[in-house]
């Protein structure tokens, strides 16, 4: 499947599938999943996240797209995130004083978890979930300059090199060169679907790009990078409760470990250390997990999305 002379902005629904799967799995993981079988594997679900933010940024980007657009390219973005993750940082904070009323944030490090840097600096996160929005943001600014090189005909070769950098030079531990092997292969999924580049150059580059993963990511991060690639490649049809899920998976995964896991954690001071309880604490924190996250998408994150699709390049 390519589009090769008409890149569209119909909506792709593999993308819901693997929004939907791997916000939840993520929730889970935090909500008391490393205790429980399978559900222990939950973080793998930030690499799916990685190679679809390599797929879908590529694709939300106008085919005329040139270095004089960067501007209102990074508004965009920024008015579709920042938004949310300051009120997210906001939450984050009242709840800390909610559990811990000596509770005091430390005014520098909100300072940098908002400039995006805690990723460089080794500073340590208001919640555990920022440090991958921290690499997303490196991204918005690694595609916005060289998406011009990498859709030329040469420009692709450059993913494979990039993935060797790591290797060769001493790189900050949570930052994009050291993820980079996801974000390549949701890039090279989108030039051949757009027909920038043929099938057999992309399988090229792909292997190349894996190989490299599988050494300096782990087997078990890439092979979660290539189900979310299998994902975007199957013919799923629309489903209703993959929609909503996807709907809501950025606001369920900026809020879940703040209302899901504080509550849990408050259950837990107080309910009998049983299975039966434990199981209630864990269900009810995902039930109130979900319900926060729909409001949250439609008071916050809703009306940001909005205002960025009236900023028009």
């Amino acid at each position: 499947m390519t589009l090769a002379n008409n890149k569209t902005r119909q909506h792709i629904q593999q993308v819901d599938y693997i929004r939907a799967i791997a916000s939840l799995a993520v929730a889970l993981f935090h909500l008391g999943g490393k205790s429980l079988p399978g559900l222990h594997y939950g973080w793998l679900g930030v690499q799916m996240f990685f190679l679809l933010s390599g797929f879908i940024i590529c694709w939300a980007i106008p085919e005329n797209y040139s270095w004089a657009l960067f501007p209102k390219y990074i508004l965009k973005r920024i008015t579709r995130i920042e938004p949310p993750y300051i009120a997210s940082i906001l939450l984050t904070i009242l709840a800390g004083y909610l559990l811990n009323t000596n509770y005091r944030p430390d005014i520098s490090n909100i300072l940098t978890h908002l400039a995006y840097i805690n990723n460089f600096i080794g500073r340590p996160y208001l919640n555990p979930v920022y440090w991958t929005l921290g690499i997303e943001f490196q991204y918005y600014l690694f595609i916005g300059v060289f998406f011009p090189i990498i859709i030329k005909k040469w420009g692709a070769i450059s993913l494979p090199l990039i993935c060797l950098l790591p290797l060769f030079i001493p790189v900050p531990g949570s930052t994009l060169l050291n993820v980079f092997p996801f974000f390549a292969l949701g890039i090279l999924y989108y030039l051949y679907l757009t027909g920038k580049r043929g099938l057999t150059e992309v399988l090229i580059y792909g292997v190349a790009v894996t190989a490299i993963g599988f050494y300096s990511a782990g087997w078990l991060p890439m092979v979660a990078g290539l189900l979310a690639l299998v994902l975007l490649i199957l013919p799923l049809k629309r489903h209703p409760a993959i929609a909503f899920f996807s709907k809501i998976s950025f606001s369920l995964y900026l809020t879940h470990d703040v209302v899901g896991s504080s509550l849990v954690a408050f259950m837990g001071m107080h309910l009998p250390k049983t299975f039966g309880f434990r199981a209630f604490e864990f269900l009810t924190g995902i039930a109130v997990s979900i319900s926060f996250a729909y409001l949250f998408y439609r008071m916050v994150e809703l009306p940001c999305l909005q205002l960025s699709k009236r900023i028009r390049y």
